[in-house]
């Protein structure tokens, strides 16, 4: 019915404008370029000249005025794909046209499969291998196609180039612009895909192997008679735990009985970082992709990038209250002490220091987190916490630091930055390190609209989700910046004086009680092997700290620096090799038991209420979470009760199922709090900074 009310439309519109149509051929000697009303196609070449046996690629480059398309090889709903009509010297071959990957075309109750714009079809050429050099060959193409707007007009166009016949082949200008398109096409699946057949009218085409972040569409092939799916039809994405599936409607016009292999396109994804993939599938019998308990799409919060880039800011501004960045507050405070009444000019300066190690270090850590998620590896906001060797580190890092405060030695651009860097004109360098290790120590906390900010930023192409980073980082750094611009704020410091010495040596405490907490971070990570691979850091730290006192010069600052780099080398090199430590000990903590997706979905099946908590050592907001919340008597009676059953999720260590369970709630980082109600399928959602009424109120 579809087809014959198409057909008697496209009878109409050619009847109506059959008048204003012109000549769809070119009236000028046949050349590279032939235009019709609405398309204009080029010829391109590869080559500027071929040699004898060169197999190279040409292609029909079509320019498509503005909203008008033309059709992929299966066309969809209507339409007709753009056809090439060779004439070829002898012995000389082309193959098909390679097609690139369409888009969904909705036109009234029809979607077509097409391009707009502009599309390169390339073609394999084949050179015989008795092709003579001096000679030359001439390729005619009389291409025919559809180019259709709220009308359908047929187009038609003959173009030719002829390539002189050389020893040595020869690239054209066009070369670049065919390897382009080439690049494009769709890549064969790395993954493996079959249809099950659902009943009813539909069928699932079941993809495993291939990551997916909740989007993607399938483009079938044509048949020879009818169709394999209806165009128009919604295709309904289902997260698996393998892979993913979607749900097909059956054609109207599939023949009966149907068999494979079915081809196609598969794009996963949408906008710049869609990725396409060519695939055959198999009709085999087996059960549909069943979806994991609770899924859904990543990033599947209803926000723009307006709206994300704001709750990125005001997370970036709660990020300076939260208890991790504490140490560091520290020692920014020290500095605007200390700079409160001097040049306010140069205390302005260091202030954009801070803000653009700040901004430097998040855009950092973003790149690399994008990147490696791009290499395929499931990592989230605080993935460098998750190594071993970093927290070491890190842990030596803040005993030098205390080392600092105490006066124990002495850097021209001071390792405090904000502090004694401010005083001086050579303190740029610190007040940079100081935004950078602030948002390092920052890492392990999620603040309020955080979550959200960043559970977008990871469904974005790169651009969007360095923006929310962001945004992140001006509203992390924005305070201390801003105070530094505003001098009655200033003024109203107290004044610095002796007291600042003995205020400066008190703030190294902080300092010790960080390091302290990242040693038992690593051995939560790796065990006892984590501990001593951080003492034995900070040892070759005190060393180090020591010959740099006793023996002065730059020969005895250069031994310093080699036995510090040693010792962290040596520390990281033992830690790193050292295995990963069982994560049974935040699941057994308030009597929770590990957290699997078969576990959740088990218990839903009983009946139960399922609390699942995401959470990891180093996540300094879990753990506050814990003491004031989880220990609570009301809440653990409430979490250990008969109807309600506590999981813990535990991502210390790098846990790719825990960092996909993430995504598929639209978050990249922990903490991360879930309530599975009996019957509902989707879990609630809590706030990062919990109370004991938030989880009594939702497990009741």
């Amino acid at each position: 019915m579809k087809r014959a009310l198409l057909a008697l439309w496209l009878l109409f519109s050619w009847v109506g404008f059959a008048q204003a149509q012109v000549p769809a051929g070119i009236s000028t000697p046949i050349g590279i370029s032939a235009s019709s009303q609405n398309v204009e196609i080029t010829l391109i070449s590869e080559r500027a000249a071929v040699q004898a046996g060169d197999v190279f690629h040409v292609a029909i480059r079509q320019k498509i005025a503005p909203d008008w398309h033309t059709y992929w090889r299966n066309p969809g709903d209507s339409g007709e794909p753009t056809y090439l009509n060779w004439t070829l010297p002898d012995g000389v071959k082309a193959g098909e046209i390679k097609w690139p990957a369409p888009t969904a075309i909705p036109f009234g109750p029809l979607v077509n499969y097409g391009f707009s714009k502009s599309v390169v079809l390339p073609v394999e050429v084949q050179v015989p291998a008795s092709a003579k050099p001096g000679t030359s060959i001439s390729l005619k193409i009389d291409a025919t196609w559809l180019e259709c707007a709220d009308v359908c007009i047929p187009g038609e166009g003959s173009v030719a180039i002829t390539l002189p016949v050389e020893a040595t082949k020869r690239d054209s200008g066009d070369a670049s612009a065919i390897q382009a398109a080439l690049a494009s096409l769709p890549k064969p699946l790395p993954g493996k895909a079959h249809l099950t057949d659902l009943g009813a009218g539909g069928l699932q085409l079941v993809v495993t192997g291939v990551p997916a972040n909740g989007k993607a569409y399938f483009f079938p092939h044509e048949l020879k008679l009818g169709a394999l799916v209806d165009f128009a039809a919604p295709q309904e994405f289902v997260r698996g735990k393998d892979g993913f599936g979607l749900n097909l409607v059956k054609s109207k016009s599939l023949p009966d009985p149907f068999v494979g292999p079915f081809g196609g396109v598969l794009v996963i994804g949408d906008g710049k970082d869609a990725k396409a993939y060519s695939l055959s599938a198999e009709l085999i019998a087996a059960a549909p992709m069943a979806a994991v308990a609770g899924s859904k799409p990543a990033g599947g919060t209803d926000v723009g990038l307006m709206q994300a880039l704001l709750f990125a800011f005001l997370g970036g501004l709660i990020l300076n209250l939260m208890p991790c960045v504490f140490p560091i507050l520290s020692m920014k405070a020290l500095g605007l002490l200390e700079a409160s009444h001097g040049d306010k000019a140069e205390a302005r300066t260091h202030g954009l220091w801070y803000g653009f190690g700040v901004l430097a270090c998040f855009l950092g850590l973003a790149g690399l987190l994008i990147g490696l998620q791009a290499a395929g590896m499931a990592v989230g906001w605080g993935f460098q916490l998750q190594s071993p060797a970093i927290i070491v580190g890190l842990s030596v890092l803040m005993v030098l630091i205390g080392f600092n405060l105490l006066g124990f030695y002495e850097i021209g651009t001071s390792l405090q930055g904000a502090g004694a860097g401010l005083a001086s004109k050579g303190g740029h360098a610190g007040s940079f390190f100081t935004g950078v290790l602030a948002v390092v120590v920052a890492a392990p906390c999620t603040a309020p609209f955080m979550g959200v900010a960043l559970g977008f930023a990871a469904t974005q192409p790169p651009i969007g989700a360095l923006s929310v980073f962001a945004a992140l980082g001006l509203g992390f750094a924005a305070p201390f910046v801003a105070l530094t611009f505003m001098p009655g704020l200033m003024r109203a410091l107290p004044r610095p004086g002796p007291w600042m010495s003995r205020l400066r040596e008190a703030l190294s405490f902080p300092m010790f009680a960080t390091a302290i907490w990242l040693i038992w971070v690593s051995s939560a990570q790796v065990g006892q092997a984590g501990v001593l691979a951080a003492l034995g850091g900070v040892l070759a730290a005190g060393f180090a700290v020591w010959i740099w006192r006793t023996w002065p010069g730059h020969k005895g600052r250069s031994v310093a620096l080699i036995v510090l780099t040693a010792g962290l080398v040596g520390a990281g090199t033992y830690v790193t090799q050292a295995p990963a430590k069982a994560t049974e000990a935040a699941s057994s903590s308030f009597g929770g038991e590990p957290w699997t997706p078969a576990r959740v979905e088990a218990l839903q099946q009983e009946g139960k209420t399922v609390f699942v908590n995401f959470t990891a050592d180093w996540c300094v907001t879990c753990k506050v979470n814990e003491v004031t919340v989880f220990a609570d008597p009301a809440v653990r009676s409430a979490l250990n009760g008969d109807k309600a059953v506590y999981l813990v999720a535990d991502w210390t260590s790098r846990d790719d199922v825990i960092a996909k369970a993430l995504a598929s709630h639209g978050r990249v980082g922990v903490p991360l709090y879930l309530v599975y109600k009996p019957g509902v399928a989707e879990p609630q959602i809590l706030p990062q900074l919990l109370s004991a009424e938030v989880v009594k109120t939702a497990l009741n």
